[in-house]
This record gives structure tokens, C-alpha cells and sequence, in this order.
């Protein structure tokens, strides 16, 4: 008989979670083959939801009217969400998982609470795995929820030491986290650097010998984006020759992204969502990840893995997983990003090496084979126990 898991995935943006969920679900098909199967209930769609049906039968629980930022959309988000609605989409959708033999369900964020709360007690076992540091779990969740997560759960994955720190510290027995943190599928080519460049400018109208500093993520205050908007006023007043900044990401607040841009110097520039994000990572000197909270950065993976130098705050907490201690910024500040990364810029022998180092960290450490056997073994031992 397959083996099915139900995957309780929230959404289907291009954002870091999503992503990471994909590439978890593509490893275990690889590994699992015809023995293994899903069923994924998404709460949204997105742009990711086709990637997501090559894996698994898809099912959505919000219609996608409900899925804009309208008056209509919302009222039709507060219409599903009612207790008589979603629930019961839900609890049919675990009935027909069941009648197949299913028994795990992998829910990908500790905000799922609701949907846990609605779950037959018979379903089965549940993994959780945490994309979330204490503030997320706190800020995303009501208190209920959050309990209901912490309760129902038999086995938490923590994407960083720092996110499994912060569910220990909400009374989670160590021996119910393991750490299994963002990963690739396999270390990507190194990109022509130079080509990437000229691409870049070239979409910009930026002037050939513009050097690039990149930051990426949702315009969002927790990414920081405010503060890569300081920090490029900072390089821009204190380099010579030109230099550009450059935001890859979209909205989610929008009167944050407003204030932003209305903030931002001819030295910054927004590109909004892009398909190709490691283009602008090839062709940038530094990628400044400016969080001011970040479980682990997948952003700083994905440019580690292509050779860029990446710089972070340390009290983001995650990102010293992955990047050396030379590479995490003392405090939170736009001041002193922009120090760091005008040293990187000042020495590109040490940039260069800096990014090869941190390909090669990525490369020894963080990679799928490294990960999805220890997945299936903490999963096995926790649903056949």
C-alpha cells in the first residue's frame, strides 16, 4: 500500500516556506518513489501551485476569490473561515486521506492551529514543521491556536538551533524537535557573473559599471526593508563611482511599501516579485540580508550557493547557522550594514573569498542528500512508534 501523507501547506507564494516545502516533497518523492504519495490542502493558492500539483492532488480549501486584499475578498476570507465552512472542507478532505490509509500529516508553519483544531481526533499523527521564530508564533497566531499547534503536534522540525530554542522554551520536550533546516535540491552552476551584471543594468538603465548591492525578500518591516532603504543612502554618500541597491520581492504591506519608496534615493530601486531572483544575486557584489528577526534566510542560502558574499544581523538569530561569524553585523542597524558591506566592497578579493566559502559551507551542509534520509528516519520513528 502507499504510503500518503496529508500536507497541510498554508500557501502557494514564492516565499520561503513555500519553497522550502517543495523542495522537502520532491526530495521524499525521490527517495520514496511509487511507494509514497500526497494529498495537499492549500489555505491559498499562488504561483507555486503548479509545482506543487506535479507532486501531489491538490486541494484548495479558500476559493480564489477570497485570495486578494478587496473588500469582497475579505469578506469572503471571514465567510470560509466560519466554523461551519472550512472545518468541514477540511474534515472530508482528511476522511477521504484515511480511506486511502493515509496516517501523517505534515503541516508546514506553527500557524496552522486553526486547521489543526479542526482535525478528527483520529487522524493520525501530526508533523509540524517550524518556519517561526518566538515573534512569528506570537504575532500569527492566537493564543489558542498557538496551543492547539504545540499540543497536536507529535514531532516539531525547526528550520534553525534559534527556532528550536524557541519551541523549547514554550515547554517542547527536546526529544520532540529536530533540527532539519532549509536546504537545495543540488549546488547550482556557478553563474556568469559578468553576464548577470550587464542583464541587471541593462534592465535598470543602470550604467555598465554600476556595482550592485542586493537585498531580497517581501517589503515587509521584519525583512528589514526600511533598513536596506538607510543603509543605500549610507553607501550611495560614501562610495565613489556608481553604485546602486536593489530590493527583489514584492508587497505585503502596503502603506509600509509606500513609506519606503517614498524614502528611497535614485540610488535604490524595487524590482517587485521576479521569477529569476538568482540573476540579481549573480550580479550583485554583496547581498545584504537586513532582517531584523530571520529563522534561518533562505536568501542567504540561495546567494551563498552561487558564490556571493552574504552579510546578516546577528541578532536575527538564524542566520548564524549558515553564515560565518565574520559575515553577522553587531546589532540591527542600517549604519552599520552599510560599514560591513562597504568593506566588502573596498576589498573584492576578500568578497570573492567570502563567497566561495560560503558556496562551499553550502555545498558540504545543506544540500538534500545531507537531509531528507535524517527527515524520513525522525518521521518513521516518530509515526511508528
Amino acid at each position: 500500500m502507499t504510503d500518503r501523507w496529508l500536507i497541510l501547506a498554508h500557501e502557494a507564494t514564492n516565499s520561503g516556506a513555500p519553497r522550502m516545502l517543495l523542495e522537502v516533497l520532491r526530495g521524499v518523492q525521490a527517495v520514496r518513489g511509487p511507494d509514497w504519495g500526497c494529498d495537499i490542502l492549500l489555505d491559498r493558492g499562488g504561483p507555486l501551485l503548479g509545482a506543487f500539483d506535479d507532486i501531489g492532488r491538490v486541494h484548495r480549501l479558500s476559493h480564489p476569490w477570497a485570495e486578494g486584499r478587496g473588500v469582497v475578498a475579505r469578506g469572503m476570507r471571514v465567510l470560509i473561515d466560519r466554523p461551519w465552512l472550512k472545518p468541514r472542507r477540511l474534515r472530508q478532505r482528511v476522511r477521504a486521506w484515511q480511506a486511502q490509509g493515509g496516517r501523517l500529516i505534515f503541516s508546514n508553519t506553527a500557524t496552522n492551529g486553526r486547521l489543526l483544531a479542526a482535525l478528527p481526533p483520529d487522524a493520525g499523527c501530526v508533523v509540524t514543521y517550524v518556519h517561526e521564530l518566538a515573534y512569528g508564533l506570537h504575532r500569527f497566531n492566537r493564543p489558542q491556536d498557538l496551543a492547539t499547534t504545540l499540543a497536536r503536534t507529535n514531532l516539531f522540525l525547526a528550520v534553525s538551533a534559534a527556532v528550536a530554542a524557541d519551541l523549547e522554551a514554550l515547554g517542547v520536550p527536546t526529544k520532540c524537535v529536530k533540527i532539519v533546516p532549509n536546504f537545495l535540491p543540488a549546488l547550482p552552476a556557478l553563474p556568469e557573473a559578468a553576464a548577470a551584471h550587464a542583464e541587471i543594468c541593462r534592465r535598470l538603465q543602470l550604467a555598465p559599471a554600476t556595482r550592485l548591492v542586493i537585498g531580497c525578500g517581501h517589503l515587509d518591516p521584519l525583512k528589514g526593508t526600511d533598513l536596506f532603504v538607510e543603509m543605500a543612502g549610507f553607501i550611495a554618500a560614501q562610495t565613489a563611482g556608481p553604485v546602486a541597491c536593489v530590493w527583489v520581492g514584492g508587497d505585503v504591506d502596503r502603506q509600509f511599501a509606500r513609506r519606503v519608496r517614498k524614502a528611497a534615493g535614485k540610488h535604490m530601486h524595487f524590482t517587485g516579485e521576479a521569477a529569476d531572483a538568482g540573476m540579481y544575486f549573480a550580479a550583485g557584489e554583496v547581498v545584504a540580508v537586513t532582517s531584523r528577526v530571520e529563522s534561518f534566510s533562505r536568501v542567504a542560502l540561495e546567494a551563498g550557493a552561487l558564490g556571493r558574499p552574504v552579510l546578516a544581523f546577528a541578532e536575527s538569530r538564524g542566520p548564524r547557522d549558515l553564515l560565518a561569524p565574520e559575515a553577522l553585523v553587531p546589532g540591527v542597524s542600517a549604519a552599520a550594514m552599510a560599514a560591513a558591506v562597504m568593506e566588502l566592497l573596498a576589498q573584492p578579493d576578500e568578497a570573492r573569498r567570502q563567497g566561495e566559502q560560503l558556496r562551499r559551507r553550502v555545498a558540504k551542509d545543506f544540500l538534500a542528500e545531507h537531509w531528507i534520509n535524517r527527515l524520513l528516519m525522525a518521521v518513521a520513528e516518530v509515526n511508528h512508534g
